[in-house]
């Protein structure tokens, strides 16, 4: 476990808890519809689970899809994000990497899945959050998210509480069908897929991810490997993506969890870009 862990698990616990606010829901029996569902925090959950108070961000890009138009505040918010830190917030913030590292410790055989595999999170991102709710003007990656169904719709479907306002269940009887068993025999797959391999959704299948990625060659906050390191791993055996960094220090994939910096010839800088002939990268270790 790195030095930085402890905290990095604090900061994810403080994302579930700033993601999660409504818990008058226990009264109100009803999804929070307030001011603050016109706010996005950048990470992927789910706007309808039911304590969720802020608006999940591919939920509101899947909703201006549908509508024809483009969510100018909510992406140029995210690319500011983007531009400052690169994909640190799927490695600091975003509850469902929290989970997925926590069920990846449960004893069971371990798997690398190929890498070729990670072109699927572009194609979900053009295919679900974008082409699918343009054309039917239906939230397709909301209807099947994994984290959906285990935050918003088992504990819906589970509780079906009498809504105030109508006097009637919130689920009224025999609307649950075939669409909730494809839901969670997509979740069950994603589950298995989390107990046997690192974080298989960041790298897999969020469309979120897909977003952040760009970044990370540009970002101010970068990662800088130099040039004593002999390979020797150490940074691959505490990456949560099963990356090396060496290989790559601002890859894609790379969520900017900075365990790897555990290794002194790995280093994080923060720096705008410049010229071969300006000043160097600045050090943040020191």
């Amino acid at each position: 476990m790195s030095l930085l862990t402890p905290y990095r698990r604090a900061s994810q616990v403080f994302g579930l808890l700033m993601a999660n606010l409504h818990v008058s829901v226990i009264y109100e029996s009803q999804i929070y519809q307030g001011v603050l569902k016109s706010v996005c925090l950048p990470f992927l959950y789910c706007h309808s689970c039911p304590t969720a108070a802020i608006a999940c961000p591919l939920g509101v890009m899947q909703h201006y899809a549908a509508i024809h138009s483009f969510p100018f505040f909510l992406v140029g918010g995210l690319m500011i994000v983007g531009l400052l830190v690169g994909r640190l917030a799927c490695g600091w913030v975003c509850p469902v990497g929290l989970f997925q590292e926590l069920l990846y410790k449960i004893k069971s055989v371990k798997i690398t899945l190929p890498r070729p595999f990670n072109v699927l999170p572009y194609t979900i991102f053009i295919v679900f959050i974008v082409i699918l709710p343009y054309i039917t003007a239906e939230h397709w990656f909301s209807k099947l998210c994994p984290v959906g169904t285990l935050t918003a719709a088992i504990p819906w479907v589970l509780w079906n509480p009498i809504n105030p306002a109508t006097g009637e269940p919130t689920i009224a009887p025999g609307t649950v069908g075939l669409l909730f068993a494809v839901k969670l025999i997509i979740l069950g797959a994603v589950l298995w897929l989390f107990v046997i391999s690192k974080r298989p959704f960041c790298t897999y299948f969020c469309p979120m991810g897909v977003f952040w990625s760009f970044f990370n060659k540009v970002s101010i906050l970068k990662m800088e490997v130099d040039e004593g390191c002999k390979e020797c791993d150490v940074c691959w055996k505490q990456c949560p993506e099963d990356l090396k960094i060496y290989e790559d220090p601002n890859a894609r994939d790379c969520i900017r969890c900075l365990e790897c910096s555990d290794c002194k010839h790995v280093k994080v800088i923060g720096s705008l870009p410049v010229r071969e002939n300006e000043i160097g990268l600045t050090n943040l270790n020191h």
